[in-house]
């Protein structure tokens, strides 16, 4: 009976274990060759797999890292893209608020208010950009269209007040029934009051007042409501004048200049000195209520017009709140009546909201966060009603809203005065940047953040995966010289062996 050499029933010979384990590290060395590692799994490194398994996990924190910076990246780079078209668009637009730019078209617009027009939808649609899914300027609701419509922010429609609506409340309320801004005048003999009308928010506020004229004394009174008397005790000379400085309801001031007749160059108001005081008192009074109505009509009327705007549009979170603020402020009407309106209200129920995104308290740059590195988290966050966002919406808008048509009395003064308000919002103060150029900067310095991380981890990952391939890979070379003496070995132990098996007493003897 035959003795099967390979039975499990007995003991394999040496030789063929040997063979059998050079055959098993010829396999080896073959898939180190073809795969270029030295083992299957990480049992197979053997002292080194901790460390090699420490430097995986960093190598896979570095991966996420590298991630979220490339997303951050592409936001960063938008915004540093449209946050340089913005600022281009503001420069632009300070040439369409020329206030000597006065060209009506037979619409009764001017082509300034055409081109602003078209400044404003350009900006506005990259308040609107979206990267991939993500509204840059939107804040944490990323997935909101911040910015309405401009057709919707200035008409409105059956349920909310768009800006139009709400400038007309204004300049109705600030005006007044006889459109002198909510002022009073009177002449009893040879004294002349003029007074606010009320103790309320809108028209002139009497600040102060110069006297230059002679044989006349004025009295004035601090009020609330403000007035002034000027009694004429006699008559005053050619050329002397009276400055009245009232404050107008976007926080600026203008002044009343009236002059008597009679000097080389008399301001544009003027009064002739009257047969006796009570009748220089009666011109007196004349003329200060055509200056009253023709500033009314202008200057008042421009800066109505802006503080409706400014209510509207300024809706960004208040930290502290102002006394007295009320958000989207809109005028109570009195028994129907803007002309006599005497207070304000919350106008959010009623008003088209412009911003739509994200308003809650904080800075806007916490709305969209990254974190890059251990311990290093960045903010680019960006809303659409920050104020250097908001400031070249507004101006813009309020101007493209004003009504400049030859209906409209001293339609070219008012023209010019809403032109300078405008164009001093789109105008940064001194040397100062503007508010867009301001977060552009914030940006940059991100992005200048950002790209060194992504530098720091590029040189970081070459530097781990460098270790991971010593401690994991082989050097191919080392290994074929191996396997070719090994396959030697291989040859001669099989030669050997034959040998041995084929070998008999007979031939042995």
């Amino acid at each position: 009976m035959a003795i099967n050499p390979y039975s499990n029933s007995f003991t394999l010979p040496r030789q063929v274990s040997y063979l059998t384990a050079l055959r098993s590290q010829m396999d080896d060395l073959q898939r180190q060759l073809g795969t270029g590692l030295k083992a299957e799994t990480y049992g197979g490194l053997g002292s080194e797999r901790v460390l090699n398994l420490s430097i995986r996990q960093q190598l896979s924190s570095v991966g996420v890292y590298r991630q979220t910076i490339q997303i951050a990246g592409l936001r960063l780079d938008a915004l540093d893209k449209t946050s340089g078209r913005l600022e281009a668009i503001r420069i632009e637009a300070k040439a369409t608020t020329d206030r000597n730019n006065f060209e009506l078209f037979s619409n009764g617009r001017t082509s300034s208010q055409t081109s602003a027009e078209i400044a404003l939808r350009e900006f506005m649609a990259h308040l609107n950009t979206d990267v991939g899914g993500r509204y840059l300027f939107s804040g944490k609701t990323a997935d909101t269209l911040p910015v309405q419509s401009l057709d919707f922010i200035l008409a409105g429609n059956g349920n909310y007040a768009g800006l139009q609506t709400v400038i007309s409340e204004y300049n109705q309320a600030d005006l007044g029934a006889l459109g002198n801004g909510r002022t009073t005048t009177a002449v009893v003999g040879s004294q002349v009051t003029f007074a606010e009308d009320g103790d309320h928010p809108f028209g002139f506020k009497i600040d102060n007042v110069s006297s230059g004229l002679s044989n006349a004394s004025v009295t004035q009174t601090a009020g609330p409501p403000a007035s002034l008397e000027v009694d004429f005790t006699g008559q005053p000379e050619p050329g002397e004048g009276i400055r009245v400085f009232v404050n107008l309801p976007d926080g600026t001031q203008t002044e009343i200049t009236i002059g008597v007749q009679g000097a080389s160059q008399d301001p544009e108001f003027t009064f002739q000195r009257g047969a006796t005081p009570a009748d220089t008192a009666e011109n007196f009074k004349a003329a200060l209520d055509t200056a009253l109505q023709t500033l009314a009509g202008t200057e008042l009327k421009a800066a109505s017009t802006m503080r409706a705007s400014d209510a509207f549009f300024d809706t960004a979170p208040k930290s502290p709140v102002p006394p007295g603020y009320l958000p989207q402020a809109r005028v109570v009407p009195n028994a129907g009546d803007f002309a006599t309106a005497t207070s304000l209200r919350d106008g959010t129920p009623d008003t088209v909201a412009w911003y739509v995104g994200d308003n809650s308290p904080g800075s806007p740059r916490a709305d969209m966060k990254a974190t890059i590195d251990e311990n290093l988290t960045v903010g680019y966050g960006a809303r659409a009603n920050e104020d250097g966002y908001r400031q070249v919406v507004q101006a813009l808008a309020a101007f493209v809203a004003s009504d400049f048509s030859p209906s409209q009395p001293e339609n070219q003064r008012f023209y010019q005065a809403m032109a300078d308000r405008s164009n001093a919002v789109l105008t940064p103060s001194g040397a100062d940047a503007s508010g867009i150029r301001k977060n552009h900067m914030e940006f940059a310095a991100v992005q200048r953040t950002v790209a060194d991380a992504k530098e720091r981890h590029r040189v970081e990952e070459g530097a781990l995966q460098l270790i991971v391939d010593g401690i994991e890979g082989v050097n191919r070379e080392e290994v074929a010289a191996k396997l070719l003496t090994l396959r030697t070995n291989l040859e001669v132990s099989y030669q050997a062996t034959s040998i041995m098996l084929q070998l008999s007493l007979s031939k042995y003897l």
